[in-house]
């Protein structure tokens, strides 16, 4: 401070002003601003009057100043331009004009006031905040009209942040430092756009983004947000606000179109030679946005609305089909299976696999804004969206999948929020937050009319199946969500202390029922012509109605708070928080005896009255005008979809029954089939029968997952000489410690029921039977943790040209990546050893090195109209993979039952489950643990080991998540020139976005190859039952999956009209 008043006090206000913009987000939907008014000599200006005015929209907030010459005004609207007059008694007023409010951000104002004439001083906000440095960033409109944006996604927007990865394919996955793309929090005027129960990998509760693009205003990121007002989350913060009306009338429109006219073919290697794969699409999205006052200075409307339509492409087919990607399984073994199934079954229609649906999106926004009178305003939003897309679709090599096994996923989403902003004196503000979430949820297949049927084992290696797939078969979902939050700012001479309370309650009705419809697998093509059933499966619930185990229950969380930002002095400020949250439901899973007899544990585990404190310390000093440090702790937990507590609800064991049968023969005739009903004897079973069915269940001693979060960074303005000055420089670290993170296991599976291990000693081996299992939520014995390192440089020069440049390194590691919605699932696919043992190794979503660059450019090529072009540059790791070991299901003569359960492997292994990812045994040459059957040799198995990088390994087992697919490449251009418009004040855009520029360039750069479920298969086994030795009988060189559309250039062409 002492510095600063040696300047006028114009430059002090300016300086001082900007230099204390650094934004600290928080789940706001408004901003503040928090000022102090002394004099020339330092000393504070008591009983000073501040009049706060929203130009736009004439919205005035009268305080004064306490006794330590401090004064807060929160709640306030994002943006501007702001005028905030200064009245003094004694000394010469002074006004500070455009001033712009970042949201979630407190601006810190300090005036020194003169004995001189009144003085003019423009405030403005950091004209570069968009590339706000390491974990926390700021987006503006001039940011979120210049993304290079294929989808009109947010996630286009906050991908310019360090932290944030946007993962190719149709989710477009959001991993946030490493994170599970579920953990982050995604919220729009304070309403959630998470997908609360934890179905969508693109983690909204849609399929596309709910947001019109156009009606964002800003956005912000935020991985550490110190402050004990927000949580809900165990990756990031997005947090961003609605456009508003203003006393002017805006409005506008677009039209925007992108079809493989304007694209370049596809081109994937096959055989050794590269190949081009036509992969035609059109895709249409248009919308309008449009703004003004209902009455001047008081009450103002705002409404977009966009709408997108595009035919999918096919990116699998059959061997020879020519397709981006092919399954094993040939053309002519299909066709030998359509004749089949039309002459023995009657099924004359079982679906192509060159099928391209309809993705349809409709997305709507409307908002109110009320300013009731100087000391209170109110707000109201709706938001409509609804949206479908193709799933499950074929996506690896083992198997192709007709169109009668995939399925139509729909959302429909209707958001409602109110919210009440009030000053009660000039030391007390307050905000009220009512919100009405409600998704619906339909899976419908695509032909409904018979089982799930695979046809495995066919003499090309691959598997085809048809029918709906058996988690489609009775699958609604419903979940409505009401939220209250109520928080209250209190300014006490240099505190400003803000408490308050989050209260959520969701009501959930998940209808559930996998196999309700029967799924049945052929052995090969003869087994599927002559009838003869190798395994058969139904599930349903009790008398054979799946409306019987339907889950509707509910649950509520409560959150208390109260934290302090205490001004130390002009640079320090300290912010100390303390958050509790309790979780409550009155609702339980229904009891089973016989899963409680098998574990020890209750099963009607609620997580009612399990509760956590969250405390938070962080501080921002200003060591000099140039140089800041900020930093903190703080304890997080959040995010966890509620499907995994659903799952117990779902899975009792008492409202569901089971009924398997394995190895039959049927006499199949049109009439009369298995495909087409259901086996008798399953009907007999579930018919007024007690079902003991699989149970789903929660640890009664289930903690939160948490963790322990640790910052420090560095901000520092610096010169490069003879290139400009005041370039923005950041370095930061994260240290992130996870804690009782979420695990599952068969609590059935006891040690008792060991009855040894493989030959070298490594997997556990289990006596076979017929158990039921019963797969428990609980929390691993051993946690992660990670450790990012984040730096960033960044400028906007004076002749229109602005840079940022970041580079991020991270250093992840877990035991579970919560990647699956079911516990089935999560306990199965899972990479590791021993099913019920934690294997600690790289995250699943771990980008080790990520390098970015983000160029803007703005000039006139036409005197008035301005033109832009930007760009981002992305070069990345790709993301982390395990070799695994392909179990065989049988090994010895499938006719005799007795020895076939024997020696499946899964009964061994793994009692009551069909697979599951196991680290391979990587053996040595020579090794005694091993043998080596049919034509597979142990030279070919030790090349194929030296080929995958693991020889360093062998006498032990691979390591998990090791490995990673290759690097991806991303370079995006966007160029938009302004066009005189019909009349004055409008003007006209035109535009297009380059998406793979690389690719553009040379066709043989911008490729992108992912692995879908962080697996590949290393060789084929089986486990001898005689000598417990590994039995290996097949090599396996599976390949990463080739993106098609993300792995060649598009151009999308649009035209916009603003006035």
């Amino acid at each position: 401070m002492n510095n600063l008043l040696k300047k006028t006090a114009a430059a002090s206000a300016v300086a001082v002003a900007l230099s204390l913009a650094t934004p600290a987000f928080a789940a706001d939907t408004s901003s503040a601003v928090r000022g102090k008014v002394v004099t020339q000599a330092g000393q504070p200006l008591a009983n000073t009057k501040i009049t706060i005015i929203h130009v736009p929209t004439g919205a005035k907030r009268v305080i004064e100043t306490n006794a330590e010459g401090n004064y807060s005004a929160s709640g306030l609207k994002v943006g501007g331009p702001y005028k905030i007059e200064i009245d003094s008694e004694t000394y010469q007023d002074q006004t500070l004009t455009d001033v712009y409010l970042q949201l979630g951000e407190v601006r810190k104002l300090t005036t020194a006031l003169s004995m001189n004439d009144v003085e003019r001083i423009a405030v403005t906000g950091s004209v570069i905040a968009e590339t706000a440095p390491g974990s926390s960033s700021y987006f503006g409109q001039d940011a979120i009209a210049g993304a290079s944006s294929l989808t009109r996604d947010i996630k286009d927007v906050v991908r310019a942040n360090p932290l944030v990865t946007i993962l190719p394919g149709s989710d477009r996955e959001m991993s946030v430092a490493g994170m599970n793309p579920k953990f982050n929090s995604i919220t729009v005027d304070g309403i959630s756009q998470n997908d609360d129960f934890g179905l969508n990998g693109g983690g909204y509760p849609t399929q596309r983004s709910p947001i019109p693009f156009d009606a964002l205003d800003q956005v912000t990121v935020d991985v550490a947000p110190f402050n004990a007002g927000v949580s809900g989350f165990s990756g990031a913060l997005i947090n961003s606000v609605f456009k508003s009306g203003t006393n002017e009338f805006k409005g506008g429109f677009f039209y925007e179109t992108l079809n493989d006219d304007m694209a370049g073919t596809p081109e994937t290697v096959k055989n050794g030679k590269r190949v081009e794969v036509p992969q035609p699409f059109d895709e249409t999205t248009y919308g309008v946005s449009l703004g003004g006052p209902l009455i001047e200075d008081t009450l103002f409307f705002f409404t977009s609305y966009e709408k997108y339509d595009a035919p999918k492409s096919v990116e699998w087919g059959p061997a020879g089909s020519g397709t981006p990607n092919e399954t094993d399984a040939t053309l002519e073994e299909l066709a030998e299976i359509r004749e089949i199934a039309s002459s023995v079954y009657g099924l004359n229609d079982l679906g192509d696999w060159a099928v391209t649906p309809v993705e349809e999106d409709e997305k709507l926004v409307a908002k109110i804004d009320w300013n009731i009178n100087d000391e209170h305003r109110a707000s109201f939003t709706y938001q409509y969206n609804k949206g479908n897309r193709t799933r499950n679709t074929s996506d690896r090599e083992n198997e192709l999948r007709l169109s009668s096994h995939w399925y139509n996923k729909s959302e429909e989403l209707n958001n409602f929020a109110v919210k009440v902003y009030s000053d009660w004196s000039d030391d007390l503000s307050t905000e009220i937050s009512i919100t009405q979430k409600s998704v619906k949820t339909l899976q419908d297949s695509f032909d409904m009319g018979m089982a799930d049927v695979t046809i495995e084992n066919l003499k090309s290696g691959g598997d085809i199946a048809f029918g709906p797939d058996q988690y489609r078969h009775a699958n609604y979902l419903e979940n409505d969500t009401f939220t209250f939050k109520f928080d209250a700012t209190y300014l006490t001479g240099d505190h400003s202390i803000k408490f308050g309370t989050d209260y959520t309650n969701i009501d959930i009705f998940n209808l559930f029922v996998h196999s309700s419809k029967g799924v049945i697998v052929f052995d090969g093509i003869d087994a599927f012509r002559e009838g003869n059933v190798e395994e058969y499966f139904y599930q349903n619930g009790t008398n054979n109605d799946a409306n019987n185990a339907a889950a509707d229950f509910n649950r509520e969380s409560l959150a208390l708070y109260i934290h302090d930002t205490w001004a130390y002095n002009d640079d320090l400020t300290l912010d100390f928080g303390l958050r509790y949250e309790v979780l409550g439901s009155d609702d339980k899973p229904l009891y089973n005896a016989n899963s409680e007899a098998r574990t020890g544990y209750d099963n009607t585990e609620s997580l009612d009255g399990i509760d956590i404190f969250l405390p938070r310390v962080g501080f921002n000093y200003m060591v000099n005008d140039d140089l800041t440090i900020r930093g903190g702790v703080g304890r997080f937990s959040g995010g966890s979809p509620n499907v995994w507590i659903s799952n117990a609800y779902s899975n009792n064991g008492v409202n569901v029954g089971v009924f398997e049968k394995e190895d039959f023969e049927t006499s199949p005739t049109p009439n009369n089939n298995i495909i087409t009903s259901i086996h008798e004897e399953g009907i007999d079973k579930l018919n007024g029968a007690v079902a003991e069915g699989d149970v789903n269940l929660t640890d009664p001693d289930f903690k939160l997952p948490s963790d322990w979060r640790y910052q420090l960074a560095a901000d520092y303005l610096l010169d490069i000489p003879g290139v400009g000055e005041d370039f923005s420089f950041s370095a930061e670290a994260i240290y992130v410690q996870k804690i009782d993170q979420q695990w599952w296991v068969d609590a059935s599976l006891l040690e008792s029921d060991k009855t040894g291990t493989t030959a070298d000693g490594g997997l556990n081996l289990y006596e076979g039977d017929e158990r039921r299992y019963d797969l428990m939520l609980t929390n691993s014995d051993k946690d992660g943790r990670s450790l990012i390192l984040s730096t960033s440089l960044a400028k906007a020069f004076d002749n229109g040209f602005k840079f940022s440049a970041s580079y991020t390194n991270q250093d992840i590691t877990e035991a579970h990546g919560g990647s699956s919605s079911t516990a089935r699932s999560n306990y199965r696919y899972n990479v590791g050893l021993n099913r019920n043992e934690a294997y600690v190794g790289a995250a699943n979503y771990e980008i080790e090195h990520s390098f970015k660059l983000i160029l803007g450019y703005e000039t006139e090529l036409f005197d008035g109209y301005a033109t832009n072009f930007d760009v981002f540059f992305e070069r990345r790791s790709g993301k982390p993979f395990s070799y695994t070991t392909n179990f065989n299901r049988f090994t010895t003569d499938r006719n005799t039952p007795d020895e076939k359960k024997w020696n499946s492997p899964w009964d061994l292994i793994s009692p009551g489950l069909f697979g599951g990812n196991y680290l391979p045994y990587i053996p040595t040459a020579g090794d005694e643990n091993v043998i080596y059957t049919g034509n597979t040799t142990e030279a070919e198995v030790l090349a194929r080991i030296e080929e995958a990088g693991l020889s360093g390994y062998a006498g032990g087992y691979a390591p998990k998540n090791t490995f990673t697919t290759p690097w991806v490449n991303t370079l995006d251009l966007t160029v938009r020139q302004e066009i005189p418009g019909l009349m004055e004040g409008h003007k006209g855009s035109l535009y297009f976005t380059v998406d793979n520029l690389l690719n553009l360039i040379d066709s043989s750069q911008g490729k992108t190859y992912v692995n879908d479920f962080g697996t590949s298969r290393l060789y084929t086994a089986t486990i001898d039952p005689d000598t417990s030795k590994y039995v290996i009988d097949g090599v396996k060189n599976d390949s990463h999956s080739f993106e098609p559309l993300e792995s060649t250039w598009r151009i999308k062409v649009g035209v916009s009209y603003k006035f």
